[in-house]
């Protein structure tokens, strides 16, 4: 029992589980005795182990139940891993206690012949009937049985208690699977493992299992540090949160007299301590010196927002006053510009007069909307005047439109150029034409103008071509390139009758390749020629 008041408080305090506990506990755990798997059978509670399996609980007993009586002669059902002895529990604690600190390992209605024979290779019976098992590098003694006993039915029990060994760990492995495990509950689970997996009495790959049982502790571990971060994560979102409410308070009263709209700021101010004592009752409690230190800022906040207030309404007076001198001025120079026939630069002073009146103070909300609508009425008499004076430009744009489209389709119609003298005269009378057309919409330029680039672009290639083509420079290096060609094919020939004559092949065939290139270039100096006559 001393062992499970020690879980309790572990568990409360947040300190250290029993599984990390001093040394000392679990040498005099080990010191309590080994007894024979006929001393203690693993079928304590079939009812407690069926329930947990159904529930995926992890289903506790061990030091706080009696453990029954067994025959001294180990038999299949009977025999299981060995475990200290625990002195008989506490009736008040038991009650006390709604769940049992070390479970009952379940027991399995039927057990895997293959498993069991898998388990039964990692253990031996001596002649003497002492049961031993393969613990990773050591063989270890965990229980004896009768000598001259079947050494496969004496290692049976011994085999089907590390099945259901396996079967706490994955009892284990569903509770931590699923979500809503408190602090306690985690410390159990590790108390529960710590005293299942120490030493125990079963026949089977044990480093295996207390391999998968660290992955489990490590598991829990990592649960329960991540509900202590929650835990102070909570304490933490508290103190920001009453920090955060005490900033806004103080960011309010910091904020610019005539930037705070007064009938929301009072109505804050006013409910301020009924939010503070809310959070106070609903949320986690924090730090007293810190609550008191954020309560002293509220409350100086408090007072600077009265004299505040006071200070600003005074001051509010004496500005309205001001405003209204200020844009009855702004008024004044409005309707001295409304009949205004200088539609451009009277446009940018009235937007120079709209920036003065946004920089001036504001004034009475009454006094302030009427002046607005009557700098507002000059504004729009003199914008209405020069809207009508845009439409009227528009539609002038629009004709204009017409015309130079028209004049554009006499231009295209000068394409393909044939008679470029013809075209060139037509042209000029065309620009002159599309340029005192005038003004067409924005959104035409641009397309007008590529339309006429286009043309004039073609007649200017038409030019280049026909001053390309009279260029006398031109036509004298072709007649020179002419006779050149004729004199060599003259010499080529001669050259390849000799070859002939020679009989030679290679040299008659080099004298007609040469022969044949020259006629070929000559061939193409002479369509040139044709084209510039």
């Amino acid at each position: 029992m001393s062992d499970d008041r020690t879980a309790e408080t572990q568990q409360n305090s947040g300190e250290p589980t029993a599984a990390e506990a001093a040394p000392e506990t679990a040498a005099a755990e080990q010191t309590a005795g080994a007894v024979t798997p006929a001393d203690q059978p693993i079928d304590q509670s079939a009812k407690t182990a069926q329930e947990a399996a159904q529930t995926g609980a992890v289903p506790s007993a061990g030091d706080d139940a009696p453990t029954p009586s067994a025959p001294t002669t180990p038999a299949p059902s009977a025999l299981t891993s060995a475990t200290t002895s625990s002195p008989a529990p506490n009736p008040a604690a038991v009650a006390k206690r709604s769940t049992p600190l070390v479970p009952v390992i379940p027991v399995a209605a039927e057990y895997d012949d293959a498993k069991v024979a898998e388990a039964k290779t990692f253990g031996t019976v001596r002649e003497d009937g002492v049961v031993t098992v393969q613990d990773g590098t050591q063989v270890r003694e965990i229980g004896a049985v009768e000598p001259g006993t079947d050494v496969d039915e004496a290692l049976t029990p011994f085999a089907h208690a590390y099945l259901d060994l396996a079967a706490f760990l994955d009892i284990v492995e569903q509770k931590l699977g699923v979500d809503g495990n408190t602090q306690a509950d985690l410390n159990r689970i590790l108390e529960q493992m710590r005293k299942n997996m120490k030493e125990p009495k079963t026949v089977g790959d044990i480093p295996a299992l207390r391999q998968r049982a660290h992955d489990l502790r490590e598991k829990a571990k990592e649960q329960i540090g991540e509900l202590e971060k929650k835990r102070q994560a909570a304490r933490d979102e508290a103190t920001a949160k009453r920090t955060r409410f005490v900033e806004s308070i103080e960011e309010l009263v910091a904020t610019d007299s005539h930037r705070i709209s007064w009938k929301k700021a009072a109505a804050t101010m006013r409910g301020m301590v009924g939010e503070w004592k809310t959070m106070q009752k609903g949320d986690v409690a924090i730090d007293r010196s810190v609550e008191d230190g954020l309560w002293k800022r509220l409350s100086a906040a408090r007072s600077e927002f009265d004299r505040k207030r006071r200070a600003h309404f005074s001051q509010l007076d004496a500005d309205h006053a001001e405003a209204e001198k200020v844009k009855a001025a702004l008024i004044d120079r409005a309707e001295a510009m409304k009949d205004s026939e200088d539609f451009g630069n009277t446009a940018r002073a009235y937007r120079e007069l709209m920036d003065e009146w946004r920089a001036a103070p504001r004034g009475n909300r009454k006094k302030d909307d009427a002046q607005w609508a009557k700098f507002k009425a000059a504004q729009d008499a003199f914008f209405e005047r020069r809207n009508a004076d845009r439409k009227r430009i528009e539609g002038e744009q629009k004709e204009n439109l017409k015309v130079k489209e028209a004049i554009l389709d006499e231009a295209e119609a000068l394409l393909p150029i044939t008679d470029l003298d013809a075209a060139k005269e037509k042209m000029r009378g065309i620009e002159e034409r599309f340029d005192a057309a005038g003004r067409v919409p924005r959104n035409a330029m641009r397309r007008v103008e590529d339309r006429i680039r286009a043309v004039r672009d073609a007649l200017k290639k038409a030019e280049d071509a026909e001053w390309r083509r009279t260029d006398p420079r031109t036509r004298a290096r072709v007649e020179g390139a002419s006779s050149q060609l004729h004199s060599a094919i003259a010499s080529y020939e001669e050259d390849l009758e000799k070859a002939k004559a020679s009989g030679d092949a290679k040299r008659i065939e080099k004298a007609q390749a040469a022969l044949d290139a020259r006629r070929e270039w000559l061939a193409v100096i002479e369509r040139s020629a044709q084209q510039l006559n």
